[in-house]
């Protein structure tokens, strides 16, 4: 595994208030409530992340499937975090960072950007097993609703922090995820490195 530091997200998670806006099947209005998406090239699989991180005591996201949207900094922003769990204690962390916050199209993802993220695979809170940066791709917000955020996305990616010569395509991304409150935020910004 490297170990290494986590790049901090810029600034803090906000209060968001979370609704479920599910319809009657207990999914979201597309049908699927989470995270999801297909990955190909020299890792393949899918990926799949839904429900709200449990607290624990020290403050840190206890282990299991969650997939959330923070309000970002005063840039207007919005942070989408998942988490798929493998391994206890490690799994596969999602990040995307988004400014500003808006129904509309994100492009070009690439690190630095207003539409930037990673994908690190066998995580566990300090070291990874491959770390992917998005190098290309576009995201898309479909609905900002009450306490909820919807929408799509498909990009590329690069180990080693994006300069590595491995790479992935993420096909039929599509989240459907609640905002995340105040605790559920501030753990998941100490795993990342910044409490």
């Amino acid at each position: 595994m490297n170990a290494v530091r986590v790049i901090a997200l810029t600034g803090g998670f906000a209060v968001a208030t979370l609704l479920a806006g599910c319809d009657e099947t207990g999914n979201g209005p597309e049908g699927i409530s989470g995270l999801a998406f297909s990955f190909s090239g020299d890792l393949s699989g899918s990926y799949l992340a839904a429900g709200t991180p449990v607290v624990g005591g020290d403050g840190q996201p206890e282990f299991g499937s969650w997939a959330i949207a923070a309000e970002a900094d005063s840039l207007g922003g919005l942070v989408l975090a998942a988490f798929r769990p493998s391994d206890d204690p490690s799994g596969d962390l999602f990040v995307l960072q988004l400014t500003p916050l808006g129904v509309r199209v994100f492009a070009p993802c690439e690190p630095n950007a207003d539409c930037h993220g990673r994908v690190l695979f066998g995580y566990d809170g300090g070291s990874f097993d491959h770390y992917f940066e998005i190098t290309s791709g576009s995201v898309t917000i479909a609905e900002i609703g009450e306490g909820r955020v919807r929408g799509t996305f498909q990009f590329v990616a690069r180990d080693e922090g994006g300069t590595g010569a491995q790479v992935i395509t993420v096909d039929d991304g599509e989240f459907d995820v609640p905002f995340a409150d105040t605790a559920e935020g501030n753990a998941v910004r100490c795993m990342l490195g910044s409490c």
